[in-house]
């Protein structure tokens, strides 16, 4: 909500910018990780006694990465053609994520020592501090450079609100700077897989957004930011509830009767959902914008369309998201990372197709379809390997209840009834379609 906001209050052009910058710096966010924040979890978690010299080389590694990454990004931007004040933007940015990576590094520790309180306070202090310095920032007049500005202070007082706990839990020894290129060599021929994933996982979620800066300008971008920040929201309940069924894929992993009614759980927790809101933002998505007041008509009327294509590929993620889990617990890593390349490559081609001839609309097609692409992946690789069974009968109801429910919004639309009771409707009649279907019995069992 804030960052609608935000941005409306910037205007689409400046916060375009700043998207596209943030996309930017995402993209080479590998080169400040490297994996190597899953790689110490994991080994802190399997090796309680660590020598603090090892840990401090660690600490070394993550930190010297940290103060290239920003220099490597000023680089980039003078590639890309951006302006000084730009790059500085970028430089900026890019300093934030240095923080917030460093942050990471040091939940490291606490996840792996099961300190799931002060984990979890960590998890949301720069979040927090950037909600209060937000609205300090509006109330004084907020413009893009001092909003930038407050989203690194925020990572900075977070980074140092974390690191006191750290301290007394990893010793000061720990955060001496111990130059040890051996190690660290050794460091990353162990974290490449993990980074190699980071890599093709930003590519996939903010390539789009730097293309349309690049080829369409500012004022696209900032209209395409308004439409995936929905996208970006509503996705959250999947990457919330699909690692809970990592662990169950992985448990059952040599148990096939028991996995494929893991799997069956998983299509209906994460399709049901899911069905019903982009069944609402197909009839209703103009609603989701309320907050971007100084936006014209047409303004609003080209992100509706760029959202309701978005969602299509939010819909597809509905029904299939849940067997790239099943195969990330269950060894398909390596396919997942080649069919992302294809995926990325599809999205690329596609951007550079569609964008000059429908606008912010193109890049959500490409979207949709690179999404439908890796799904079907899946489903092909599954089918193929025999190693699960599908109950495709799910699928056949799940595809049902999305027709009942589209048939009860476009009943209710043209009827014209108010658009909240319409909502109330159709997600009272899904609900009733999947008790009908016994879909909480197919949880229940498990």
């Amino acid at each position: 909500m804030l960052e609608n906001i935000v941005q409306d209050r910037i205007g689409h052009e400046q916060y375009g910018l700043f998207a596209a910058l943030n996309a930017l710096a995402f993209l080479f966010i590998v080169i400040v990780d490297l994996g190597i924040n899953q790689f110490v979890t994991k080994k802190f978690a399997s090796e309680t006694q660590i020598r603090s010299e090892l840990y401090s080389t660690y600490f070394s590694f993550k930190f010297a990465l940290a103060g290239f990454y920003p220099f490597f990004m000023i680089g980039i931007g003078y590639l890309l053609g951006y302006t000084h004040q730009e790059i500085l933007l970028l430089f900026l940015i890019s300093l934030s994520y240095c923080a917030l990576q460093l942050i990471m590094y040091l939940r490291a520790k606490f996840q792996a020592s099961q300190l799931f309180t002060i984990d979890s306070i960590a998890s949301i202090a720069d979040k927090t501090i950037l909600i209060v310095l937000s609205f300090v920032v509006l109330g004084m007049g907020i413009t893009l450079h001092n909003y930038v500005d407050a989203r690194l202070l925020a990572a900075v007082i977070a980074l140092i609100i974390v690191a006191v706990p750290a301290i007394k839990i990893y010793s000061p020894n720990a955060f001496k700077f111990n130059w040890n290129y051996v190690t660290w060599k050794s460091i990353v021929k162990q974290t490449y897989p993990f980074a190699f994933i980071t890599v093709l996982f930003s590519v996939h979620d903010k390539i789009d957004q730097v293309m349309i800066e690049r080829m369409l300008g500012d004022h696209a971008s900032g209209l395409y930011a308004g439409a995936y920040r929905w996208l970006d929201a509503f996705m959250m309940f999947l990457w919330i509830v699909l690692p809970m069924f990592f662990a169950r894929f992985a448990f059952y992993k040599n148990t096939n009767q028991d996995m494929s009614k893991v799997l069956t759980m998983a299509q209906i927790v994460s399709a049901v959902p899911m069905i019903f809101v982009s069944c609402f933002v197909w009839f209703y998505g103009e609603k989701l914008f309320f907050l971007l007041g100084n936006s014209t008509s047409l303004e609003i009327a080209e992100m509706t369309l760029c959202l309701k294509i978005l969602f299509t590929a939010v819909f597809i993620h509905a029904y299939f998201a849940c067997l790239g889990t099943l195969l990330s617990a269950t060894g398909g890593e390596f396919y997942i990372n080649r069919m992302l390349i294809f995926s990325i490559l599809l999205n690329v081609v596609l951007n550079i197709v569609l964008l000059p001839l429908m606008g912010i609309a193109g890049a959500a097609v490409a979207t949709a379809c690179s999404t439908l692409f890796i799904s079907v992946s899946y489903l092909v690789y599954i089918l193929k390997k025999g190693e699960v069974h599908i109950d495709f009968s799910v699928y056949v109801r799940l595809s049902i209840s999305t027709l009942v429910t589209v048939l009860s919004f476009y009943i209710c639309s043209i009827s014209e009834v108010n658009w909240l009771l319409a909502t109330i409707i159709s997600g009272g009649i899904l609900l009733g379609t999947a008790f009908v279907f016994n879909f909480h019995k197919a949880i229940h069992k498990l």
